[in-house]
This record gives C-alpha cells, structure tokens and sequence, in this order.
C-alpha cells in the first residue's frame, strides 16, 4: 500500500516533469519533449519508452506486478507519460503514434482505477476521460471495450455500461463470444438486485434493466 505522502510527492514531481515537458512542446521542440519523456520512463519505472510501447500491457503488468501485487505508482507513471507522449506526437502531426499511447494510456489508468483508494490525489477518472475524448473518432479494441464495460459499472456509470456492452456485441465477431454474452446476463442479474433510487442514479431504470436483458437473450439465441 502507498501512503498519502508518498501519492503527494509523486504528483508533485509529476507536476514538475508536466511543466518542463509543455514548456518544449511549446516551445516546438518536440523531439526534445519525447527525449524528455523517455528519461523520466526509465526513472520512475526503470524501463524505456520504446519498451513500453513495444511490449503488451498484459506482460507490462506482470512485470509490475512483483508476487502478483501491482506496484500501483509505476502503472500510474506509466498511463501519464504515454498520454504525453500522444499529445507530443498529435502536435507534431503523427495521428497513428498518438493512437497507440493514448489506447496503451487509457488501460493503465484503467488497471489504476482499481486501485482508486490508493491514489486519491491523482484525478484517475478526469484522465480516463481524456483519454477516452481524445480516442472517440477511432474503433476501440473489444479488450478496451470490456475493460470500459467493467469500469463503468464499478464507477455506478451502468447506462455507459449497458451502451459498451451493447457496443461489444454489435461490433464484435460473429457468432458473439460467449465470454461476452455471459458478463452481460450476470451485470443485469446485479443491476436487478440494486434499488430504483440506485439505477436512476446510474442513467438506467427497472424497465431498462428488463428490456436490455432481454434484448441479450435474443442475442445469444
């Protein structure tokens, strides 16, 4: 577990590193921003940009994950770092490298939203917002859209919830994954058991809760 203080130091340095990189980009020197970047990577998580970027989140999380337990302050480090590097790369015109870093971005704080109690002073749902605005023109990978799907429901967003489930489904393979329909059955199986006062705080009703079901059934069959 990392302490309050420990949080708070960490976003302060973030704050400084922020500032230093915002003042190259504006200052045009992009490459010296992403130079930048790349020094605080191998810092405050002990690995390189372009090993980050090159290795998937699930070996990236393994390796941060030292006897099953996530070092929560480098998946932090890691998620803010590669959306500045794809802000760097969208101001320098490269839409396609912003794209990886911004999806990479947005599992990492996904995997950090998990662990919310420990991070209190770092805004982890104001940056899976910006990530997910700053990705809206492009088609999410399913592994996104079910990491979203378990996100939403966790936050209490379970008309976001129901949408990205329903997002799976239609833009997935055919026939849909199993895997897929039987989450779906079990989330409306919670959302039966929750009061009207908590749906209605979520954007879904009873009625709502019902007619998705039901619609899932027809799916799966």
């Amino acid at each position: 577990m990392m302490n309050k203080d420990y949080i708070l130091r960490m976003a302060e340095r973030f704050g400084r590193a922020l500032a230093i990189i915002l003042h190259l980009r504006q200052s045009n020197r992009y490459e010296e921003a992403l130079i930048y970047i790349d020094d605080i990577f191998l810092q405050t998580t002990g690995f390189t940009s372009s090993f980050v970027n090159s290795a998937s989140e699930e070996m990236l999380l393994q390796m941060i994950s030292p006897l099953g337990v996530l070092n929560v302050q480098k998946c932090v480090w890691i998620a803010l770092l590669l959306k500045e590097e794809g802000d760097t790369y969208v101001e320098m015109g490269n839409e396609d490298e912003s794209y990886y870093r911004y999806l990479k971005s947005l599992h990492f704080f996904l995997e950090a939203a998990k662990h919310s109690s420990e991070i209190r002073d770092i805004d982890i749902v104001s940056a899976i917002e910006y990530d997910l605005h700053v990705l809206e023109a492009f088609e999410l990978p399913q592994k996104t859209k079910l990491a979203l799907f378990s996100y939403f429901e966790s936050m209490g967003q379970y008309v976001r919830a129901n949408d990205m489930l329903f997002e799976m489904i239609e833009t997935g393979e055919e026939p849909v994954d199993a895997g897929v329909m039987e989450q779906g059955r079990a989330f409306y199986e919670r959302l039966r058991s929750k009061s009207d006062a908590e749906l209605e705080a979520g954007g879904m009703s009873r009625g709502r809760v019902e007619q998705s079901l039901a619609q899932l059934l027809e799916e799966k069959g």
